[in-house]
């Protein structure tokens, strides 16, 4: 398209406007964000239009319809209507929170070309703050306020658009790494709950395969021979044989340990509003595998593989250890809640507090914004803009005195 050519009028249809079955559906908590961010985006598009903006700059229209149609691919995900994937598949690949977001993430990004000046300023600390929360501090693309404002409007754009993609395309990152994780959990559950039920189900049947009972004290002290070798066993106590209800026992046993280790491990990971619900499966994890290691825990025991312990005297000391041994499972699953633990803490957050380094007022350093001129030079090339209210008065040392109604000043490097 050349300057020329005449700017295309047809608009991009309102996306919300055929989704109206689709938002009785019950929708995930990631979709009311997601909807309200589209809308903004939506509506300053539109209402810039009404302005005008664009009546005499093609390329900028050509870039409102993308940012639209950006807009529009990312409402249809949202609420199910393109793609329309198999609910499983869905839920697993996380298909439609992804392609809502990435359309979401591209089309912010897109809107730093057709944001006007006084736009494009108010988004410059923001776009700073979510670099320095992203990025390492020492990447080069992690550019300060002052750098930004020194370069040319045409190139403050192009640079401000490319470090918004870069950004989102690594918190998109860090999501697609957080939901790999809760499918390696998930998996992991699947196989130890399958496991489980399969031993539990084997040893109901045949009781005498796994060993869960102990010989029974002679608690009286007389040492005589009562003539029958009496066992204890997790569901009664000096009985003549086990029954297929004590592997039941000690797995029911067991999962009451691995729900508590559960509770207390999900008390200090801290709440996410993502799209994938860590916590839920490491719940699902974390049950099922107290009942494994319950049985397997009795089994050690009893075949005297833990030194100093080979004999439990009574029914409710095997509970006991089969609730402990539940419970030990956390020394295993440590490590995950430690993993779940800076997954949650490395993905994106409005509420996020970074520390980002501000140029020097003075100086124009990277210096720690006191005036003291202690980071290293910047080049600002061009004088940064100073920004002064027209009645006030600003002293010569460029700082507005308290009260006074000023901003202050910064002088570009000497």
């Amino acid at each position: 398209m050349t300057p020329t050519d005449p700017v295309r009028t047809d608009a991009v249809p309102d996306p919300w406007a055929g989704a109206e079955a689709a938002k009785r559906r019950r929708k995930r908590i990631w979709v009311p964000h997601v909807d309200a961010e589209l809308r903004a985006l939506w509506l300053r598009v539109e209402a810039a239009r009404s302005r005008g903006d664009w009546d005499d700059d093609p390329a900028a229209e050509t870039i409102a319809r993308g940012v639209q149609e950006l807009v529009a691919r990312a409402v249809r995900a949202a609420y199910r209507l393109d793609p329309i994937p198999n609910r499983i598949v869905n839920w697993w690949r996380g298909t439609l929170v992804e392609q809502a977001y990435r359309n979401l993430h591209t089309a912010r990004a897109q809107m730093i070309d057709i944001m006007t000046a006084d736009e494009l300023a108010a988004e410059i600390p923001g776009a700073v703050g979510r670099a320095h929360a992203e990025l390492n501090r020492d990447d080069p693309r992690c550019l300060t306020q002052a750098e930004l404002w020194a370069m040319p409007l045409a190139r403050r754009r192009a640079v401000l658009r490319r470090l918004l993609e870069d950004v989102y395309e690594s918190a998109d990152m860090k999501h697609a790494a957080y939901r790999s994780f809760r499918n390696s959990i998930l998996s992991a559950a699947i196989a130890v709950i399958l496991l489980t039920g399969l031993t539990a189900a084997f040893t109901a049947l045949h009781p005498t395969a796994i060993p869960l009972c102990f010989d029974a004290v002679d608690v009286t002290g007389t040492g005589q021979d009562t003539g029958a070798d009496l066992l204890n066993c997790p569901t009664r106590g000096e009985t003549s044989a086990p029954t297929g209800g004590d592997v039941v026992l000690v797995a029911l046993i067991g999962m009451l340990g691995g729900t508590l280790a559960t509770t207390l491990a999900i008390r200090q990971l801290s709440g996410s509003s993502g799209a994938y619900d860590v916590p839920l499966a490491l719940a699902w994890l974390k049950v099922p595998l107290g009942a494994f290691t319950a049985m397997l825990g009795l089994v050690a025991v009893r075949g005297e593989f833990v030194p100093g312990l080979t004999q439990l005297d009574s029914q409710e000391q095997i509970l006991a250890f089969a609730l402990l041994l539940g419970f030990g499972q956390q020394i295993f699953t440590n490590a995950l809640d430690r993993r779940a633990r800076e997954l949650v803490g490395d993905l994106p957050s409005k509420a996020q507090q970074v520390e980002v380094t501000r140029p020097d007022p003075v100086l124009g350093t990277r210096g720690t914004g006191t005036g003291t001129g202690t980071g290293e030079p910047v080049d600002l090339g061009t004088p940064v803009p100073t920004f002064t209210l027209p009645a006030a008065t600003v002293p010569a040392s460029g700082v507005a005195t308290p009260g006074s109604g000023a901003a202050p000043t910064t002088s570009p490097p000497r």
